[in-house]
C-alpha cells in the first residue's frame, strides 16, 4: 500500500513537472510584424503587446520562425532580460539593428525571419523551456499556401486562444514592399480568435513601439533618379 501511494506520489509529480509554470510574460500577443521594408528584407520588426499588466518578465521567452509547411524552426531571438514597463498594453519591440534609425529596439533580432519564409509561414511567441514548454501566440500568413499548424495552448492553460488553434493563418504573405505591417488592431485585452480573422494590414505606414512607449515610424525613403 506504501509502495503504491510513492509511486502516486511520483506520477502527479512528473506531470506537474510537465506542465508549464505561468511565470508573468504568457499573457502576451504577437501585435505587429513586418517582414522588411521597400524590400530590404534585412530590416525587419516583431511588436509583443502585454494582455494584462505584470507581463514584464519576458526573459523565459522566445520568438521562433517557421517556413510554410510549419516545419524547419529557426530561433529569432532567445530574449536575454525582462523589460521594466509593466502595464497592460505595454509593449515590446524586437527588431534588426538597422530597423528604424533614431529607434533602438528594445532587443535586437538575432536571426531574421528567412526571406523565403515570408510568401508563408509563421512566428511564434513561446516559452524558452526555463518554465517548461509551451506555444502563448502564433502569426501564420500566406492564407492557404500555408500548410502547417498553427497550435498553442488554450486560455485554460493559461494561453491566448479559447481553442488553442491560431489557424486559419492571414490570408496574404508577411509585408516585406513597402512600409506597411500585419497588425492585430484588437483591444491590448483581446483573445485570439484566429490569424485570418484578427489580422489587417495597416493602412499606412506602421508605426512601432518599444517598452518606454517611445515610437517610430516606418520611413518612404526617397527613391533616386539619375540625370542621363
Amino acid at each position: 500500500m506504501l509502495k503504491r501511494i510513492a509511486l502516486s506520489a511520483l506520477t502527479l509529480g512528473a506531470i506537474a513537472l510537465a506542465q508549464p509554470a505561468f511565470a508573468s510574460f504568457h499573457l502576451m500577443q504577437i501585435e505587429q510584424v513586418i517582414g522588411g521594408v521597400n524590400g530590404d528584407t534585412s530590416r525587419q520588426a516583431i511588436q509583443l503587446r502585454m494582455r494584462t499588466s505584470g507581463q514584464n518578465l519576458v526573459t523565459a521567452g522566445q520568438l521562433v520562425a517557421w517556413n510554410a509547411a510549419g516545419t524547419n524552426p529557426v530561433l529569432l531571438l532567445d530574449i536575454p532580460s525582462n523589460v521594466p514597463v509593466s502595464t497592460d498594453g505595454a509593449r515590446v519591440l524586437i527588431a534588426t539593428s538597422n530597423f528604424l534609425p533614431g529607434l533602438t529596439p528594445d532587443f535586437v533580432m538575432t536571426t531574421p525571419i528567412p526571406a523565403s519564409y515570408l510568401a508563408a509561414g509563421k512566428i511564434t511567441f513561446e516559452s524558452d523551456g526555463t518554465f517548461g514548454s509551451a506555444v502563448w501566440w502564433g502569426l501564420a500568413w500566406g492564407g492557404a499556401t500555408y500548410t502547417g499548424t498553427n497550435l498553442g495552448f488554450t486560455v485554460a492553460q493559461g494561453g491566448n486562444d479559447a481553442n488553442g488553434d491560431f489557424n486559419p493563418p492571414f490570408a496574404g504573405p508577411l509585408p516585406s514592399s513597402n512600409t506597411q505591417a500585419v497588425r492585430f488592431p484588437g483591444a491590448a485585452t483581446a483573445l485570439s480568435t484566429n490569424n485570418a480573422a484578427d489580422y489587417a494590414l495597416t493602412p499606412g505606414a506602421a508605426v512601432f513601439t518599444k517598452n518606454d512607449g517611445s515610437n517610430g515610424t516606418v520611413p518612404v525613403e526617397l527613391m533616386e533618379f539619375k540625370v542621363q
